[in-house]
This record gives structure tokens, C-alpha cells and sequence, in this order.
């Protein structure tokens, strides 16, 4: 399987969780939002949005750039491109184009940092322990 695929259906069962795709859509409409921001528009814990947080960044859905306390979360127009040209080929039956095929590296060096900065983070957490 095609590593662009491997990453679309990654991508797609995250989405599948409805309360992730709620959370998604809502930091779609206003921009960027904090977890405070979030959890007021949601009846559950703040483990549980941290939960799926977690989750939305690993498939990175989204961005998040610290200031001071607050995490402000954004929604990765890259991967929701990576998204829709992987809907798109269905309905086409096409090759994904070539924009699509750039966006999709893009994402590929981000959840690699990503995934790097988490075992660096981790390796930080233990020291301290």
C-alpha cells in the first residue's frame, strides 16, 4: 500500500470518531482555539479532550503552537487537503495530482517531527523521574 494511502486512512479513522470531528470543525469555524476554548463547548472531562486532542495531532489534523500557559490549536490545512485529493481520486478514479502529492510530503515531515519531539519528550520525562 502506498504510504499517501497508509496516511489517508489513518487520517479518516481518526475523523470517524464524531466528537473528534465536531472538535475539528469547531476549530475550523473560529481559527484557532485553546482547550479551554474547546472543553466549553463539550459536556466531558478535560482527560477526555486531551484524549482526543492527542489524537488529532498524531494524525495532524492539527497545529498547535504554545504562548505562554496556553496551547492554541489550528486546524493543518495540509492534511485536510491530503483528505480531500484522497476523496477526489476515488470519485475520479484518478492519479492524485501533484499538489496533493506535495501536501502529503509536507505532512510526512510534520508527523515525523512530530512523532521525534514526543520520544525526545519522553526521554526528558524519565530523566527527571
Amino acid at each position: 500500500m502506498v504510504e499517501i494511502d497508509k496516511q489517508l486512512i489513518e487520517v479518516l479513522s481518526v475523523l470517524s470518531e464524531s466528537v473528534r470531528f465536531k472538535i475539528l470543525s469547531l476549530i475550523s469555524s473560529k481559527g484557532e482555539l485553546t482547550a479551554k476554548d474547546i472543553l466549553s463547548e463539550f459536556d466531558f472531562t478535560q482527560p477526555t479532550l486531551s484524549h482526543h486532542m492527542s489524537c488529532l495531532k498524531e494524525a495532524g489534523l492539527v497545529n498547535v503552537e504554545r504562548r505562554g500557559r496556553f496551547a492554541y490549536y489550528s486546524v493543518n490545512k495540509d492534511t485536510i487537503d491530503l483528505v480531500l485529493s484522497g476523496i477526489e481520486s476515488l470519485k475520479s478514479g484518478s492519479k492524485k495530482t501533484e499538489k496533493a502529492k506535495d501536501s502529503s510530503d509536507n505532512t510526512d515531515k510534520e508527523l515525523k517531527k512530530s512523532k521525534k519531539k514526543k520520544k525526545k519528550d519522553k526521554g526528558k520525562k524519565k530523566k527527571k523521574d
